[in-house]
């Protein structure tokens, strides 16, 4: 199906419904993973493009990828895209307008894209935070029943079900 410009209407049904059902599938990973790479293969060249894919290797290890929930994985995820288009942004801008006379409209579009590259990526690692910020303080879930004779019995954890300290 990659190969055809427009595939059978059925095959892409079935592998919808293939992907649906098949736990740990990630088809959106490997087009994230897609994209990630193809913008490390514009970037850099050599070695450099080896220290780049390590980099984001570790950055996933760093904000725990793989044990994250889906919608912090989808945050990751995006600041790291995020984190690479900058890169780009930034090596295009050194390369074009630092220590070479530009003309003032080449150096305001550049310079605008490196703004914008660096406010979206600062607007990935916010949302990140905040998610992660509101996962932590999520309420504990309290439970009270009252047994007969006017006993009362207390059951405490989280939301996930999980006991907490109290």
């Amino acid at each position: 199906m990659d190969k055809a410009k427009n595939p059978n209407p059925k095959d892409v049904e079935r592998l919808r419904q293939f992907a649906a059902r098949t736990p740990g599938l990630q088809s959106v990973a490997a087009t994230v993973l897609s994209i990630q790479q193809q913008l490390i293969k514009k970037i850099c060249h050599g070695a450099s493009r080896g220290f780049i894919f390590a980099e984001v290797d570790v950055l996933k290890k760093q904000f725990e990828h793989s044990a994250a929930p889906p919608l912090e994985r989808l945050l990751i995820d995006h600041m790291l895209t995020a984190r690479l288009r900058l890169l780009h942004a930034e090596n295009l801008y050194n390369c074009l307008v630092v220590n070479q006379p530009v003309p003032l409209k080449v150096a305001e579009y550049w310079d605008n894209l490196l703004s914008t590259t660096q406010a979206r990526f600062l607007r990935a690692v916010e949302a990140l935070a905040r998610v992660r910020r509101l996962a932590r303080n999520t309420p504990a879930l309290q439970i009270n029943i009252a047994n007969a004779g006017g006993q009362q019995v207390n059951a405490q954890g989280d939301v996930k079900g999980q006991k907490s300290n109290g």
